[in-house]
């Protein structure tokens, strides 16, 4: 029970340093706690955002892959199930700032497949669409992103920009 207590102050510490931008600060905690429990998901997922904020996307990517193994192991699997889309994404998002266009679509593919009724991996392919100049598939991603969250204003906010896009 002390194990689990203190592995919930660290995820709260983590997350506190990560909002606060105190990244190295953030890193070294969460290695303290892999080095102590090292198959705790928050310590892989609060250094991966790190990472991810300092520009080391490969170690990145490789801390968001840990934590997903690690979500699998976790007694709560409803919660990481939502955990487990937000970090395809954040991995989608990796792709795409190195303009790995083609593997960012890829691995979304298998993400949309994993979770069709989760619209941040439409959303995200909308972007990248977007990001290519193909509007009207981009448009298309949105609207299926708008049926599986029909009250996100964001979502809605894109879309009335990408038709704005393609009737001007």
């Amino acid at each position: 029970m002390r194990k689990v207590i203190q592995n919930i102050k660290s995820a709260s510490k983590a997350r506190q340093l990560l909002q606060e931008q105190k990244f190295y600060d953030c890193i070294e905690l969460c290695n303290t706690q892999i080095e102590s429990t090292p198959n705790d998901f928050y310590s892989f997922y609060y250094r991966a955002q790190c990472k991810t904020h300092l520009k080391l996307y490969d170690e990145a990517i490789q801390d968001f892959e840990e934590a997903l193994v690690n979500a699998d192991k976790n007694a709560f699997p409803n919660f990481m199930k939502e955990l487990k889309q937000e970090i395809g994404v954040r991995i989608v998002n990796i792709y795409r700032r190195q303009r790995m266009t083609e593997k960012a679509l890829g691995y979304l593919d298998i993400l949309i497949q994993q979770y069709p009724k989760y619209s941040g991996g439409f959303t995200e392919r909308a972007g990248i669409l977007s990001d290519m100049g193909q509007y009207q598939l981009a448009l298309d991603n949105i609207n299926i992103a708008i049926k599986h969250s029909p009250k996100d204003k964001k979502l809605i906010d894109f879309r009335a920009e990408l038709i704005n896009f393609i009737t001007s």
